[in-house]
């Protein structure tokens, strides 16, 4: 009996070592106090580990690469860009207003209580006498979320994992227990960090190995192999990564064909064939509106050229509105009268093309160039009329910038491109990095639009990783070392 009331309290006080807040304690308390069933262990694993119906993190995500641009035609006291203004100006604080109030951060304390959740239900679902199956997926399905956060996580809040550094490399503090634990936290090394990320993946395979899945809202089997292609090639072991992707195409290789694509529809939903994992929340569709405000967002003249010839891509995820492209991966549209009920989220989202993209990408790393050009011309010929469809057949560097290029045709506004650009600096094979530009454009009454501040990132600028937290830095007394300062962007 103490036992269980020992596992419960950590279950209850564990969720706030990095926050300490009273009134979340007083939400949740009952409902993990209470999950003594499978079912009452899932429907907690549903409210505090996924996102569903709730505020999605990593909104952030598309607003500070080389896809997206503003937009501004005349004098509006609605601004869409608003809300992400500290991101798109690489601000030193991320987190800041478009009047350089300085905001806190909204995103490293809630990922750690949902991290913390995941533990807590892992452990939950690994020592209870419960039905043995559904709890050894929700502990496969609650590891698949640790891992997915951490992925996140290190990716925004410290430098891309390079072979040669990763072990020294500051990443993120990693709390994998399932109780309150007296100490202070430090930052783990990169390196720690992905591996216990593929530790936990190759234990939410085996849990999820012929569990199904109830919908795209929840993880699967192909969820896992395919977050474990992806990390493989971030920490550019090839091979690896193509295994992890062969394991979803033996399973789930069917990609839509474009050419049969309705006009005015979503490509991306829950239930498309597609895809494989996703969340509800989408704020691309938010800062690039149908027709108002005319203060927005866009996606750049440069991403759009990608889309070439008759590659079909350009007319199924955008739509020229009022003089400017506007996403529509997931379509929205007031003036006719569409609007979609559920969405797929522009961060989350996992489907089966990126399987073909890293296993392509990886081919093309280990210089076995006939079969990468076999595989990226497996995912274009679904994206172009028959009849207009014209094999790659490249080699070296000239396959690795074309699969890196299709790779942004085809994954533009997912949460990719950030990423990319962060591990493109650091790749071993084909190193590649870039200046970006964004304009910050303003106009006044009675006058023309006109560039307010043009910024600059530049390859290996500080602001590819976000700061630590203050708070969290004085919370666990300096023993949390911060990241270097990003420069002073105000203008």
């Amino acid at each position: 009996m103490m036992k269980s009331i020992r596992s419960y309290t950590f279950m209850i006080l564990a969720l706030f070592l990095f926050t300490g807040c009273k009134k979340f304690l007083e939400e949740q308390s009952q409902t993990l106090a209470y999950a003594k069933t499978w079912q009452k262990l899932d429907e907690v694993l549903r409210g505090e580990v996924y996102v569903i119906n709730k505020g999605l993190p990593f909104k952030f995500l598309n607003t500070m690469d080389d896809d997206i641009a503003d937009y501004v035609s005349s004098v509006s006291f609605i601004d869409a860009r608003s809300d992400v203004f500290g991101f798109y100006t690489w601000q030193a604080n991320p987190f800041t207003a478009n009047t350089f109030m300085q905001l806190t951060d909204n995103t490293w304390a809630p990922v750690y209580r949902r991290i913390n959740a995941a533990n807590i239900i892992a452990y939950q679902a690994a020592s209870s006498k419960d039905d043995p199956a559904q709890l050894k997926r929700i502990r496969g399905e609650a590891l698949f979320m640790r891992a997915y956060y951490y992925f996140y996580m290190v990716n925004i809040y410290a430098a891309a994992y390079k072979p040669s550094t990763a072990a020294t490399d500051m990443g993120v503090p990693l709390k994998i227990s399932e109780y309150v634990e007296d100490r202070f936290f430090t930052r783990s090394t990169v390196d720690s960090v992905y591996q216990q990320m593929v530790a936990d993946l190759e234990t939410a395979e085996q849990c999820l190995e012929g569990a199904g899945q109830r919908n795209t809202y929840r993880a699967d089997i192909n969820a896992v192999n395919l977050l474990q292609s992806r990390i493989y090639l971030y920490m550019q072991q090839w091979e690896k990564s193509i295994a992890a992707a062969d394991k979803v195409l033996a399973r789930k290789p069917a990609l839509s064909q474009l050419a049969a694509y309705i006009p005015r529809t979503s490509f991306l939903t829950k239930e498309a064939p597609e895809v494989i994992f996703t969340q509800d929340g989408n704020m691309i569709m938010g800062i690039m509106p149908e027709v108002f405000p005319p203060k927005a967002m866009q996606p750049t003249a440069e991403l759009m050229a990608l889309y070439t010839g008759n590659d079909l891509r350009k007319s199924a995820f955008f739509e020229l509105s009022s003089g400017k492209y506007r996403y529509t991966k997931v379509y929205s549209s007031s003036m006719n009268n569409i609007i979609p009920t559920e969405t797929a989220s522009d961060v989350f989202t996992m489907r089966v093309a990126e399987a073909y993209l890293n296993k392509a990408e990886a081919l093309a790393m280990l210089k076995k160039d006939p079969e990468a050009n076999q595989v990226i011309n497996t995912l274009r010929r679904t994206r172009f009329p028959a009849a207009f469809f014209q094999p790659v057949d490249l080699s070296g560097a000239a396959l690795a910038a074309f699969v890196r290029d299709e790779r942004r045709r085809e994954l533009s506004f997912e949460g990719h491109r950030w990423f990319d650009l962060k591990r493109y600096a650091v790749n071993s094979v084909y190193p590649f990095s870039k200046k970006i530009i964004h304009q910050y454009t303003d106009v006044f009454f009675g006058g023309s639009p006109f560039v307010k501040a043009s910024l600059a990132l530049e390859p290996n600028d500080p602001a590819y990783v976000f700061p630590i937290p203050a708070d969290a830095i004085i919370f666990n007394q300096g023993v949390l070392k911060q990241n270097p300062q990003r420069p002073d962007r105000t203008f």
